[in-house]
C-alpha cells in the first residue's frame, strides 16, 4: 500500500483540464476494478472463516456470525453496511460473473453492482445467472435506477408468483419515517405503493404549478413577502394536506405500459410505469379492476426486433401534447448518461436557434438540471430515437442507447429485424412500425 501512494505521489500535476478529466476516468476505473477485488476477497474471506470454524469444532449454524460486521469495519462503515457488501460479493462470486466481470474491467461502479444485487437478491441462483447473462454488456450510460429497473423487469418475469409475493410483503411494511437534517430541518420519509407515491407528486405538482401561475408564491412566514420556489410550495402544500388544511385532494394520471398477452392474457412480461419501473402485470390488472380507476388505452407502435418506440413529427417551436407524451414514454427518465432524474422539460438535442427541428429526432427527455447544464458554453448533444451523444467541453463523450418502450420481454419473444419486406403501419411521414403493444392512462383518486 505504501508503495502504491509513493507511485501515486510521483504524477506530474495535469497540464489542462482534458488531462484532469481523462485522469478522472482512468482513476475512476481503477476503483472499480478495486471494488471487484474486494468483492471477490469478501467471498473469499467468509470461505475461509467457514473453514478455520469447522477446524475449531465451532457447530454449523454458527460458522460466520459476526463476519459482516468485520467487513464493515475493514472498510471503515458501519455493520449494516458490511453486511450489505457481504451479500453483494457472495452474489456476485457465486452466481453473477458477467457482473463481476464488468466491475472488474471498470464498466461498472460499485454502486449499480449493488443494485443489480438488490434486484436478484430473492431469487433462486439460477434465476439470478439467467439475469445475469440477459444484462451482460448491458450498462453502458444507465444511473442506478433505470438499470435496477431493467434488472427487476427481468427477475419479475423470471418469478412472477414471488414478484407479487414480495410486492405484497412490500405494501405490508409502508410507514412513515423521521430523521434529522442540518439546520433544524427533516426528512418525512412515507414508504407507500407506487400508485399512491405518482399520485401524491402528480397532486402536488400541478396545484404548485396552479398557484404559480396565479402569481400567489409569497412565503407567508417571511415578513418581507419573500417568493416561494416550486418546490417550496409543494413541500408547503404537502405540510398543509397531511395537517388537514388542505382542498380536496384531486386525481392524477399515470402510464402505465403493458403487452397485449400480458394486457389480455397470460403473457408474464411486467408492465412499466413511465417514470417509475417494472410492476408485476398481475398488479397492473389489479389497478384497472379499481373502482375508482378510469383507463384510456392507446396502442403503441415500436420496432421488431429492437422494440424501440416510434414517432411524430412536428414544425411547431414547442413540443406539442402528443409528442411529448411520446418522448415520455420512450426516454422514460432523464435522457442523461447515467441520470435517473425525472423527466421535466422536452429539450431540442440540436437547439432551435440553429435550426434544430421540434421532431421526435431531434427531442430528448431532460431533468431540469440536465437541461440546464446543456446550455453551459462547450455542451454539446447529438440524438437520434437510438441513440444520444453528449459532448462536454473538454472533449470526452458519453453515450447512452434508446431502450425498448417495454423491457423485460423475453429473448425468445423479441423479433430478429427481417430482411424481407413485410406490412407495415404508417404513423406518419417518415414513421413505421410493425410491432404493436398498449399504454394505459390510469386516472387514479389521489
Amino acid at each position: 500500500m505504501a508503495q502504491v501512494r509513493v507511485m501515486l505521489d510521483m504524477l506530474d500535476p495535469s497540464d489542462s483540464s482534458v488531462e484532469s478529466i481523462t485522469r478522472l476516468q482512468h482513476i475512476t476505473q481503477l476503483q472499480n476494478t478495486l471494488a471487484a477485488l474486494a468483492a471477490e476477497e469478501t467471498a473469499d474471506g467468509e470461505g475461509l472463516r467457514h473453514e478455520e470454524e469447522a477446524a475449531r469444532g465451532v457447530p454449523k449454524s454458527r460458522h460466520g456470525h459476526g463476519f459482516s460486521a468485520e467487513i464493515g469495519l475493514a472498510r471503515g462503515q458501519s455493520p449494516a453496511r458490511g453486511s450489505k457488501h457481504l451479500q453483494a460479493a457472495q452474489c456476485l462470486v457465486q452466481d453473477m460473473p458477467n457482473t463481476l466481470d464488468a466491475l472488474a474491467l471498470g464498466q461498472l461502479d460499485e454502486e449499480r453492482a449493488q443494485a443489480v444485487v438488490k434486484e436478484v437478491s430473492w431469487l433462486a441462483p439460477e434465476h439470478r445467472t439467467e439475469v445475469d447473462a440477459l444484462m451482460a454488456g448491458r450498462f453502458e450510460g444507465l444511473g442506478p435506477r433505470k438499470l435496477a429497473g431493467k434488472v427487476r423487469a427481468h427477475a419479475e418475469r423470471l418469478d412472477q408468483h414471488g414478484a407479487v409475493e414480495r410486492n405484497e410483503i412490500a405494501y405490508s411494511e409502508r410507514r412513515v419515517t423521521v430523521r434529522p437534517a442540518a439546520y433544524g430541518m427533516a426528512w418525512v420519509t412515507a414508504l407507500v405503493s407506487t400508485q399512491q407515491a405518482v399520485g401524491i407528486l402528480a397532486t402536488l405538482t400541478r396545484d404548485a404549478n396552479s398557484v404559480v401561475n396565479t402569481g400567489e408564491t409569497a412565503d407567508p412566514t417571511d415578513p418581507t413577502g419573500q417568493a416561494r420556489s416550486h418546490g417550496q410550495i409543494m413541500t408547503d402544500l404537502f405540510v398543509q394536506r397531511v395537517n388537514g388544511h388542505a382542498p380536496a385532494a384531486v386525481p392524477a394520471e399515470v402510464q402505465v405500459v403493458m403487452t397485449d398477452e400480458a394486457l389480455f392474457a397470460d403473457g408474464d412480461t411486467p408492465a412499466w410505469v413511465t417514470g417509475h419501473g417494472p410492476i408485476p402485470a398481475q398488479l397492473a390488472k389489479r389497478w384497472l379492476a379499481m373502482p375508482e380507476t378510469d383507463v384510456f388505452l392507446r396502442r403503441v407502435f415500436a420496432r421488431p426486433g429492437d422494440h424501440q418506440l416510434v414517432g411524430m413529427e412536428s414544425r411547431r417551436r414547442a413540443f406539442p401534447a402528443s409528442l411529448r407524451r411520446m418522448v415520455v414514454l420512450r426516454d422514460d427518465t432523464c435522457r442523461t448518461p447515467y441520470c435517473d432524474g425525472r423527466i421535466q422539460d422536452i429539450d431540442h438535442a440540436t437547439p432551435h436557434r440553429e435550426g434544430g427541428p421540434t421532431s421526435w429526432q431531434n427531442s430528448s427527455g431532460l431533468c431540469a438540471a440536465c437541461h440546464q447544464i446543456k446550455e453551459n458554453t462547450g455542451w454539446t448533444h447529438q440524438a437520434t430515437p437510438e441513440h444520444l451523444s453528449v459532448t462536454t467541453p473538454t472533449g470526452h463523450r458519453y453515450s447512452k442507447n434508446t431502450g425498448p418502450v417495454l423491457e423485460g420481454i423475453p429473448p425468445d419473444k423479441q423479433e430478429p429485424p427481417e430482411e424481407k419486406p413485410r406490412p407495415q403501419v404508417r404513423l406518419s411521414t417518415g414513421c413505421y412500425a410493425t410491432k404493436t403493444e398498449w399504454t394505459m392512462t390510469l386516472r387514479l383518486a389521489a
